[in-house]
């Protein structure tokens, strides 16, 4: 019997997150696919791992991805439900997806377009009555030089 561990974080939190606010599905939706060649995972599955570890870890570094996403690979396929490869994050990977978030602008403005639709929410209030609640506060400090 093997064991292995993996400190999972808040990996599942951000993974549950991005899933239910749908990104790879719009990003998949609208980027333009790769080329026959590619082999792995969609841009919109790479965008969704890449935002996994800049919020994960507070570090935007393409060329850290990678050694990241392996070491917690097991941990990130439970969570999204996907086969990562062990080259599926690379560095010139991650770059292609962002170099065709800057190729197709068109294509950018509409996945914003539907994350906002999907994700926020307007209820019409009632507006005979509006209340103010100015909240007053004081600070005892000395003057900073």
């Amino acid at each position: 019997m093997e064991i292995s561990s993996e400190r999972i974080d808040d990996i599942p939190l951000i993974a549950s997150l991005l899933k239910q606010m749908e990104i790879a599905k719009w990003i998949d939706q609208q980027l333009k696919q790769p080329h026959g060649n590619h082999q792995g995972l969609s841009y919109g599955q790479l965008s969704v791992l890449l935002l996994i570890y800049m919020i994960s870890q507070s570090d935007h570094r393409l060329c850290a991805a990678e050694s990241w996403v392996n070491s917690h690979r097991k941990t990130l396929e439970l969570v999204t439900g996907w086969c990562i490869g062990e080259k599926d994050a690379t560095d010139d990977r991650l770059a292609r997806v962002l170099e065709q978030f800057g190729l197709q602008p068109e294509a950018c403005q509409e996945i914003e377009q539907k994350l906002g639709k999907h994700l926020i929410r307007a209820y019409e209030l009632p507006s005979e009555v509006a209340r103010l609640d100015t909240t007053c506060f004081g600070v005892n400090h000395g003057q900073i030089e």
